[in-house]
């Protein structure tokens, strides 16, 4: 019994650097995105640097944004249904969640495609335009952070297979989906802001 308990508290020790390490990560990507989104709106008030405005946001990347609130809402039922020991809905809804953000990518492949092919454009017409750069940028490394969020979650599935999760301990699913509830949040603040610069 007292081995069992010194094995709760290493577990509890290693769940609390776990969640400290993670919220430290989330911190930093925070300021990365803000910093990018804050430099998009700088760049759109200098109009002698930019020579016509940011045209909008391709209908792809608009059309994604129903796939990244989709993955966020199959994380938090994978979430409901480990604390309620419910093994296989636990691994239904994360293959749901893979399926989802797949198609996400496609997406956001797609528009970033568009938006190469408008800095071509506009680059042929000799007009500097620095925000179709910058939201490539910013989409582009988004996309990088979804790849990881995908890794991450084949990382949860390989231990829901392994039994690795219960009521009594489920923070690495718990993480999971705090990271794409993250991922969903910058999504929708960098389109948000993307659609009132071109309102300018």
């Amino acid at each position: 019994m007292l081995r069992n308990s010194f094995s709760t508290m290493s577990m509890r020790r290693e769940e609390y650097q776990a969640r400290i390490g993670f919220a430290l990560f989330i911190a930093s990507l925070t300021m990365f995105f803000l910093a990018g989104l804050v430099g998009f709106i700088a760049i759109g008030f200098f109009p002698k640097v930019l020579a016509i405005p940011f045209s909008g946001i391709p209908w792809p990347l608009t059309v994604g944004t129903l796939f990244m609130l989709g993955v966020s809402f199959t994380l938090h039922q994978a979430v409901v249904s480990v604390r309620r020991e419910r093994q296989i809905q636990l691994r239904n809804w994360l293959w749901a969640s893979v399926a989802v953000s797949i198609v996400f990518i496609l997406c956001q492949t797609v528009g970033l495609s568009v938006l190469l092919e408008s800095i071509q454009t506009v680059n042929r017409q000799d007009q500097l335009q620095p925000q179709f750069g910058v939201a490539f940028f910013l989409v582009f490394v988004h996309g990088l952070h979804v790849v990881g969020g995908m890794i991450f979650l084949g990382w949860i599935i390989y231990h829901a297979y392994h039994h690795r999760y219960d009521h009594e301990s489920h923070w690495g699913v718990d993480l999971c989906a705090i990271y794409w509830h993250f991922l969903d949040v910058v999504w929708i603040l960098m389109l948000g802001t993307f659609i009132a610069t071109s309102q300018f």
